[in-house]
């Protein structure tokens, strides 16, 4: 079974197994692969992590298990087809994540840490155990902090999933049915809490707020903060040791031409003679012969000899044209006649193993000359940043053999003429290296990097050397440093006390028997003859309502809180005669907005303009 898979799962047949697979869910958990990469890389300006790569690993190996059963592991492939399929599932992670921000369904570290503290996985005798949480995370090679961003993203694409999936009613192969179903409408009767005034209306004294925040500490948890010391290698340091060799514009000049001579196209046009549809060589050889005669006599023209007996039906009705031609795209025999040909002049008869050709040269493309005074200062660059780089490279073999000889970072700064330079104490989100771009927050927060131990970052065109001098870990921040939040969270957890009280009544205030709240954020609205695409409510609740049945109470909570109860009566059905050429509309509507937003959105809508680089994804043993 195994090696039929292996056999299946190559050549074209991966492609499609990997747009199969190709359409990502949100994962909560953790998958150990058995392979290690290197130079991750970024997508849309994210970095890749090894998280990253732990995640992606794990969702394509529950995909295929659902397919090929339990036991299937990711070892079961081919290295190169398991590491094509967990590249395009990072990417399609990394574009999701970044779908969701662009819509705004971004996902606060308070709610993450609000959803970690009810995870039953850290959960011990007195309900959340932060001990039991750090333990359980660093195990599996986390920080608090990756674990938080983990949540962050996960629960934003949650949001963008069902936001995608509230619209997504059902479709019917009848057109008619579908018109129906859109042009049905409702009378909807619904109470409203708007979250943000109600949370503001609430008051919060200090002795609450010291309560609240000595019940829930984790909340509070100060961000881990590190500081390094670093020297940074750029080639624009060593531009100014760069020294022009004498002649060398012009024989660098001379070089350009030549390459530029090298770059000139040529297309041919081409009669063609097939030997197998003659009697034998003898009889094909003699009936070009005569053809390559009427042309030198100028019995008939190039063209009309092609549209009159050319045996390439390919290239036939099209004058015989072959295309255009850098020097080696043709076959050699054709590439070695073009060279003495002039624009617009015929070629001897040229025979090869199945065929006999007469060439036209029909169109010469060169390029654009520069002159000598137009290239210098382009010379001059490309000289100047090539050598630059080789003495920064030069530089770094020297600084990374003090490095393995137990050097410190004064003796490479010594060494390198470069100052040392400090970050302070910064948290993940606040920490830069100045001129080097090519270390992420997430390696250098990376729970395994080492205090005063040297640590060499390389880019295309930089190297860092950069040591991390001093961590402080998350701790409990003092409570007047956070007074402010923790008033947020005590008037936060009123309102949703407000809120659980209310949903114990909102039937009846709904259908008239209470009344209304008269209190801040609470409303009462009734509309006729809404549609399933009205924008009068979300469209998450207008779906809810729609697929609940006619008086019954619908309760949502949106994105931001807010909390909708609804009821709906009065359902009117269109008929056929009344949904008339609606039916065409929507036909339309069908064919272009749902295969495009949908069926396409992830592959095309997604995917445009996104931008890729994912270098030396490859496995190590």
């Amino acid at each position: 079974m195994l090696e039929m898979l292996r056999t299946f799962l190559s050549g074209k047949r991966l492609i499609v197994i990997a747009i199969l697979l190709a359409i990502p869910f949100v994962f909560f958990g953790s998958t150990s692969f058995g392979t290690t990469f290197t130079s991750y890389g970024t997508v849309n300006g994210e970095p890749v992590t090894q998280l990253d790569v732990n995640i992606a690993s794990g969702q394509v190996t529950q995909r295929l298990q659902t397919i090929y059963g339990d036991d299937f592991t990711l070892e079961d492939l081919d290295e190169s087809v398991s590491l094509e399929l967990i590249k395009n599932e990072v990417i399609n992670q990394k574009i999701m994540f970044s779908q969701a921000k662009d819509l705004g369904l971004s996902v606060s570290l308070k709610e993450a840490k609000k959803e970690v503290i009810q995870m039953d996985a850290f959960q011990g005798d007195q309900g959340f155990d932060q001990t039991i949480f750090e333990s359980t995370i660093r195990a599996n090679g986390w920080t608090p902090d990756d674990y938080f961003a983990l949540m962050q993203e996960s629960i934003a694409l949650e949001r963008m999933f069902g936001a995608m999936s509230s619209i997504a009613f059902p479709i019917q192969d009848n057109l008619d049915a579908l018109a129906s179903m859109l042009e049905t409408s409702r009378d909807i009767n619904f109470v409203k809490i708007d979250k943000k005034p109600l949370i503001n209306s609430q008051d919060a004294s200090m002795e609450e707020a010291e309560e609240f925040f000595n019940t829930n500490p984790f909340l509070f948890l100060s961000k881990e903060k590190r500081d390094f010391s670093y020297i940074v290698l750029t080639y624009e340091e060593f531009k100014d040791q760069v020294a022009i060799p004498e002649n060398y514009i012009a024989e660098a000049y001379a070089d350009y031409l030549k390459d530029a001579n090298q770059l000139t196209q040529n297309r041919i046009s081409h009669h063609m003679i097939e030997k197998g549809n003659y009697e034998n060589e003898e009889a094909a050889r003699s009936k070009i012969s005569q053809d390559y005669q009427m042309l030198q006599s100028g019995e008939i023209s190039f063209e009309d000899l092609v549209a009159s007996s050319s045996e390439d039906l390919a290239s036939k009705d099209n004058q015989g044209d072959l295309g255009l031609s850098s020097g080696d795209a043709f076959p050699q025999e054709f590439e070695e006649a073009i060279l003495s040909m002039s624009l617009n002049e015929t070629s001897q008869v040229i025979e090869l193993e199945d065929s006999l050709h007469i060439l036209k040269l029909t169109e010469i493309l060169k390029p654009s000359i520069k002159t000598q005074a137009e290239m210098e200062k382009e010379l001059k660059d490309e000289l100047i940043d090539a050598e630059a780089l080789a003495l920064m490279q030069d530089n770094f073999l020297e600084l990374e053999s003090l490095v393995l000889e137990g050097g410190t970072l004064n003796d490479l700064a010594k060494f390198a003429k470069s100052p040392i330079q400090i970050t302070g104490l910064q948290s993940a989100d606040e920490v830069s290296i100045n001129n080097f771009a090519a270390v992420s927050a997430s390696e250098l927060f990376d729970v395994d990097l080492k205090p005063n131990q040297i640590e060499i970052y390389e880019s295309d065109n930089s190297y860092g050397f950069i040591v991390m001098t001093q961590a402080i870990q998350p701790a409990v921040q003092a409570f007047e440093d956070v007074v402010g939040i923790v008033m947020d969270e005590v008037r936060d957890q009123k309102a949703n006390s407000l809120i659980d009280e209310f949903s114990k009544n909102a039937e009846k205030i709904l259908v008239g028997e209470l009344m209304l709240p008269s209190q801040a954020g609470f409303s009462k609205e009734n509309f006729k003859s809404v549609k399933r695409f009205s924008s009068l409510l979300p469209p998450e609740v207008i779906n809810e309502i729609f697929e609940s049945a006619l008086g019954e109470t619908v309760s949502y909570e949106a994105n931001n809180g807010d909390r909708y109860w609804a009821q709906s009566s009065n359902q009117i059905v269109p008929s056929a005669d009344e949904l008339g050429e609606s039916v065409s509309r929507y036909e339309e509507f069908y064919n272009n907005l749902l295969n495009q937003q949908f069926n396409g959105f992830l592959d095309h809508s997604m995917k445009q303009n996104q931008k890729v680089r994912l270098q030396n994804l490859t496995a190590v043993n």
